[in-house]
């Protein structure tokens, strides 16, 4: 189903839409940093591209590739709750964002709207879950530590020391008249 009027006037509303969101989640969750930030933005665009029918694959009425390039957006330590509220926020802001300007919107086009932002926040979870998985993997995977090479021994045998077959001054011939000449010089 295509309604290319509340996707064009969702379009035009979109700064009006992320700043009610961000004041929103701000008062009810907190000044800390919002999971859809960085997503709003390109979820509104995304959506008012889907119900202007401009969007490839609509014709099955899976927004599936939309809402994937979206939930990269995502930040992935967030946890399912807060998701949850964000896109009840946005919900929220938008139809808000609407109301004062009079576009009627037609029970189909309100559930074609709600169905596109409960696939995006499915979508949303999925990558979280995804990201919370390859964290446990990475932390419950086993460390191997390889094993210290042991100290290397030096040789104790004489045969194998250098200099093992040179002989001792001492045990040479003529050694003790050398060693006596040497004392009186001192």
């Amino acid at each position: 189903m295509t309604s290319a009027g509340l996707g064009l006037s969702i379009d035009e509303r979109r700064a009006e839409v992320q700043a009610a969101w961000r004041r929103a989640v701000t008062s009810e969750l907190g000044p800390s940093e919002p999971a859809l930030g960085f997503a709003v933005g390109p979820l509104l665009r995304e959506l008012a591209l889907s119900l202007r029918g401009d969007l490839p694959g609509l014709a099955e009425g899976s927004p599936g590739e939309a809402i994937a390039r979206c939930a990269v957006l995502v930040r992935s330590g967030a946890s399912p709750v807060r998701l949850a509220r964000e896109v009840k926020h946005l919900r929220r802001a938008l139809w808000d964002a609407l109301r004062p300007h009079g576009h009627p919107a037609a029970p189909e086009e309100r559930r074609a709207v709600d169905e596109w932002l409960d696939d995006a926040l499915a979508g949303a979870l999925e990558r979280v879950e995804r990201a919370r998985a390859r964290t446990q993997a990475r932390l419950a995977a086993p460390v191997i530590v390889p094993p210290r090479a042991a100290p290397a021994v030096p040789p104790a045998a004489e045969e194998d020391l250098p200099f093992a077959d040179a002989e001792l001054v001492e045990d040479a011939p003529g050694a003790a008249g050398l060693a006596a000449g040497t004392a009186g010089a001192r």
